[in-house]
């Protein structure tokens, strides 16, 4: 049997020092605990949608409109919809960093992002988001404002 070299032999402590001492690569996702519209924009005038509220009630929206839609946790399938139809959507990180919630810029932990979606209100119609949560209990959630 060959003898090992006393170097590989060091490697084997230090290498466990340096495992023993990284960092945990991540946390578990927080799981989806909320959605719900918080503005409406359009040329006519721009609401903030308070909780538990279905309906704009400041102006009609009518024309380019953007609804914003906050999402606490983390989900894996979102989708927007006006009157049935697919929209679009962008979407920004929203990280907890300290107290504050702020757009992730490499610091804080992730807790859920900002969507916005464009679409061209003709008239009348339903807004509708939901998203399905990527870890237990995998619950689905949605949220409805009816657009004036």
């Amino acid at each position: 049997m060959k003898n090992p070299n006393p170097w590989s032999l060091v490697l084997i402590p230090c290498l466990s020092l340096w495992l023993g001492a990284a960092p945990a690569w991540g946390a578990t996702a927080p799981p989806l605990s909320e959605v719900r519209v918080f503005k409406v924009e359009s040329a006519a005038c721009t609401e903030t949608i308070p909780e538990r509220v279905n309906t704009t009630q400041m102006c009609t929206h009518r024309g380019p409109t953007q609804v914003s839609v906050m999402e606490v946790g983390l989900g894996n399938n979102p989708v927007g919809l006006f009157n049935g139809a697919v929209l679009n959507g962008q979407r920004t990180a929203v990280c907890q960093v300290g107290n504050v919630s702020q757009a992730c810029t490499g610091a804080g932990t992730l807790m859920g992002y900002i969507y916005v979606f464009e679409l061209n209100v003709q008239a009348q119609g339903w807004f509708e988001y939901s998203n399905a949560s990527i870890n237990p209990p995998r619950n689905t959630l949605k949220t409805l404002l009816n657009i004036r």
